[in-house]
């Protein structure tokens, strides 16, 4: 048995929300209210709202799917929630472990919580266990193999971690079997799919969460991996560069105020491009002869310029030029619409893309770019990115995160959506997962679907 698996295991069971500190449960919060919001945005998709169509005949249940006014059974709002989450790149993440913690998190949790009527400072507990599980997991694995999203990796384990938490509070054993059983069955999600804006990309994270609390529940039921299964399989076939004493080192450090909530519903990677552009606006479009973007290995390779929503979440020159015609970059420009407009495909032609070997050295503890825009009269601008809005050190207050979950609430649900982010801050207060459920639902029956 790993005794790094054990340490961990430990850490998960013992883990308190309400003897944390005051900025991490705050920080706890406000993520579950970022992961509702940004997924009451991804369930307007068409392509989302047909597979809830295709699972209507699913038997009513306790569990919520945002955007529906029906109950549903857990494991059908974990798929449905995780996909609509991932589904517009506006999700959390942790750029050190290179992931999408409460994304992951957040789904898995909410359903069972609601299912079983959990009390809510239980649920942020399991939360914050998740999330910091899953999180040291990502961290020890230096990454991903080629070709290999980080989907359905550690974060699968930290969904694990969070249901064994739940439901096994104090349970240093079930912990245990739970990070090794979702190690044991990770998925390889294809990063292609996701990179180049494919829908099947956002049942990934979906697929994920369910598969997590799956096994998760499996492992409180007391169904048993084979020991080390962190260090001989998730290691061998998820892993780029394993080195578990991460898993234990510096535990009294939280991972969850080292994450990031997005700013641009964009690739992170495109970030740092997507900053730069912000602080050179405003800038009228047609006076742009043509822009630079000088970028690290991994944010240049997207260069394409694309005419299709979706992969414009993937393309460094759409984005700019979403960016630099509407003068903001946010759910309301990137539109299929505006995407395949006549001026932003022009001037998404004059915006070139050139690796700058200087600045990978700046990856992955920072998305690095430096972009030049060039006007008609030769007049020249220039702004750089590095550490992106939102991450970290350069983390949104809880004033611009409320400000953010509101936004995309309303636009969802109309003034109902204030009455969802109250219950989602209830959470901290005495309020319980099936009350937010009732005003999700209740926000969804006002709204067409």
């Amino acid at each position: 048995m790993s005794a790094f698996a054990t340490a961990l295991a430990s850490a998960i069971s013992g883990t308190s929300w309400r003897d944390a500190p005051t900025e991490v449960r705050d920080r706890v919060v406000d993520l579950v209210a970022d992961c509702v919001a940004v997924a009451a945005l991804g369930s307007a998709r068409p392509e989302l709202v047909a597979l809830r169509d295709g699972l209507v005949r699913t038997p009513v249940g306790t569990a919520t799917v945002v955007g529906s006014p029906r109950g549903w059974p857990a494991a059908s709002a974990q798929l449905l929630n995780g996909s609509a989450a991932a589904a517009d790149q506006l999700q959390d993440g942790h750029r050190p472990a290179r992931g999408h913690p409460a994304s992951h998190v957040v789904p898995a949790v909410l359903a069972l919580a609601e299912e079983r009527d959990s009390p809510g400072d239980d649920t942020l507990s399991a939360v914050l266990a998740g999330y910091e599980a899953g999180v040291r997991v990502g961290r020890a694995m230096g990454g991903t193999p080629p070709g290999v999203h980080d989907i359905g990796t550690w974060g699968q384990v930290g969904v694990a971690a969070g249901v064994a938490r739940l439901l096994a509070p104090g349970d240093a054993a079930a912990a245990r079997r739970a990070v090794e059983l979702a190690a044991s069955a990770v998925l390889l999600s294809d990063a292609a799919t996701i990179f180049r804006g494919r829908t099947g990309g956002h049942a990934f994270l979906g697929a994920s969460v369910q598969l997590g609390a799956a096994l998760g529940s499996a492992a409180v039921a007391g169904l048993e991996p084979e020991p080390g299964a962190l260090d001989r399989h998730l290691a061998a076939v998820a892993a780029q560069n394993w080195d578990p004493t991460v898993l234990t080192a510096g535990r009294s450090a939280y991972e969850v105020l080292g994450g990031y909530v997005k700013v641009h519903p964009t690739c992170a990677h495109l970030h740092g491009v997507n900053d730069a552009v912000a602080d050179l606006l405003p800038l009228d479009a047609a006076d742009v002869a043509e822009v630079e973007v000088r970028a690290f290995a991994a944010a240049a390779r997207f260069d394409a310029v694309v005419d299709d929503e979706l992969r414009a979440r993937f393309s460094v020159p759409t984005s700019v030029a979403v960016a630099l015609v509407t003068g903001r970059l946010d759910e309301t420009t990137m539109t299929a619409q505006v995407v395949a407009s006549p001026p932003v495909q022009d001037l998404a032609q004059r915006v070139r893309v050139v690796h700058d070997p200087e600045l990978d050295a700046g990856y992955p503890h920072g998305r690095p770019a430096r972009v030049t825009v060039v006007l008609r009269d030769g007049t020249v601008r220039t702004a750089a990115g590095d550490r992106p809005r939102g991450d970290a050190d350069r983390a949104l207050d809880r004033a611009q995160l409320r400000a953010k979950a509101v936004r995309l609430l309303t636009g969802r649900f109309g003034a109902a959506g204030r009455d969802v982010l109250d219950a989602v801050h209830a959470l901290a207060t005495g309020g319980t997962p099936r009350e937010l459920g009732e005003r999700l639902r209740a926000a969804a029956a006002e709204v067409p679907a």
